[in-house]
């Protein structure tokens, strides 16, 4: 690989260090809550809800 693409990629790595505890619960919180919305939706239809 290109030596400059390989700098490139690991200054933008390194830039989003500093933010990666922000976007690791951004992603929890989205799949919470995307599941929850499954979860219920799938009650809804008359599937027992699973504890």
């Amino acid at each position: 690989m290109n030596w400059s693409v390989q700098n490139q990629i690991v200054a933008f790595v390194d830039s989003l260090r500093p933010y990666s505890q922000m976007h690791h619960d951004q992603y929890m919180d989205a799949l919470h809550g995307f599941v929850h919305m499954q979860s219920n939706l799938l009650t809804m239809l008359g599937y027992p809800p699973v504890g």
